[in-house]
């Protein structure tokens, strides 16, 4: 109970503090030792002060599963926050658990999907796994989804579509109007999976959730976690917004519960609306940086909407991610066919520092 009651005194000061002092703290916490890590898309600034202590609180009830009134609880405050009904929330272990569930029931049986190349491999790994078949969609010139390819895709057998928006590698997005229309135009035996991971960084009036066609009857699921902007991908919670007879095929197809840390950390972070608005405008800020950089280099990227930019290196990936190793910083890994491509996550502003140093040195070496 000692540890408990130093962590919430901690957290405490840290809230009185204000939202900058949290976030140096949770950034020096976050660093650690050993290499620079930027290959994982992590939010390197939280769990927010208000999850820490009610992580803390929870420890001495470690012992115990979450009751079904908090995780109901929960539910309650994601359909008050997205203003739908709670029987269109789902809750899963990470919106991770989710997509492998949504991979499950549209792709058992050869059930077609489609999806772009790339994207995020979660959904369409296991559907495969499933024996789905899966059809890939080459992004466009711009690195987004090709909506027109995808529409021109489907057959009678597709049972869904996958859209993440922004799109993992690539970090590129979609503009809401544009994938309303797409979803409004599909048939009725298929359905839109959005991925909306990433959506808390996404800026321009464009670019933004799509969520409000769910209430209005949509053959839609919108995915969201609290991995990346609530900086809780450790915890491994995330929710799904969709119609209730989707929502309940998804709860019967989810395989774990989410742990009692994770349950009350989300709640706690959602009402953490300080915190997170500081988070995301360092990660912003730090983004144009190196945008901004890899412009002086001229080294093409695509336009990023996440945490996380998508660049060419200019050389193999290979030799571009031996080159940091050698410099101690982990970047992403090989996104095929763009082989000289590598995508780099946000740090705090100090690894941003570090990161585009050693850019600088490795392109002028090259």
């Amino acid at each position: 109970m000692s540890v408990s009651r130093r962590d919430l005194l901690s957290a405490s000061a840290l809230l009185l503090a204000g939202p900058a002092a949290m976030l140096r703290a949770a950034a020096r916490e976050a660093s650690g030792g050993g290499p620079l890590v930027l290959c994982w898309n992590e939010n390197p600034y939280g769990p927010s002060p208000a999850a820490r202590a009610a992580i803390s609180q929870a420890i001495a009830e470690g012992c115990r599963y979450p009751s079904d009134e908090e995780i109901a609880a929960l539910a309650a405050a994601l359909a008050a926050r997205e203003d739908v009904g709670v029987n269109h929330i789902v809750i899963g272990t990470g919106s991770g658990e989710l997509l492998r569930a949504l991979g499950l029931v549209y792709g058992r049986d050869g059930g077609e999907i489609i999806a772009a190349h790339p994207t995020y491999g979660e959904l369409t790994s296991y559907a495969q796994h499933w024996g789905a078949a899966m059809k890939f969609v080459p992004v466009d010139a711009q690195l987004r989804h090709d909506l027109p390819a995808m529409h021109a895709a489907l057959t009678a057998r597709t049972r869904a579509i996958y859209l993440c928006n922004p799109n993992n590698p690539t970090g590129t997005a979609l503009p809401a109007a544009h994938l309303r229309e797409f979803v409004r135009s599909l048939p009725p035996t298929a359905i839109a999976i959005v991925d909306e991971a990433y959506m808390d960084f996404a800026t321009g009036g464009e670019t933004a959730s799509v969520a409000a066609l769910v209430p209005e009857g949509q053959r839609v699921v919108v995915l969201r976690t609290f991995s990346k902007i609530h900086g809780m991908a450790g915890l491994r919670c995330g929710y799904a917004l969709a119609p209730p007879d989707i929502t309940a095929q998804l709860a019967a197809a989810c395989m774990t519960t989410p742990n009692i840390f994770a349950v009350r950390a989300a709640r706690a972070s959602l009402a953490d609306v300080g915190f997170l608005a500081d988070c995301r405008q360092r990660i912003l800020a730090s983004r144009a940086r190196i945008t901004a950089e890899l412009t002086r280099l001229k080294l093409r990227y695509a336009e990023p909407q996440g945490n996380f930019v998508f660049f060419d290196t200019g050389m193999p990936l290979a030799r571009f991610s031996d080159l940091m190793r050698e410099r101690n910083i982990l970047v992403g890994r090989l996104f095929p066919p763009y082989d000289t491509w590598c995508r780099i996550t946000i740090g705090t502003e100090p690894e941003v520092t570090t990161f585009l140093g050693a850019l600088r040195e490795v392109k002028s070496s090259a």
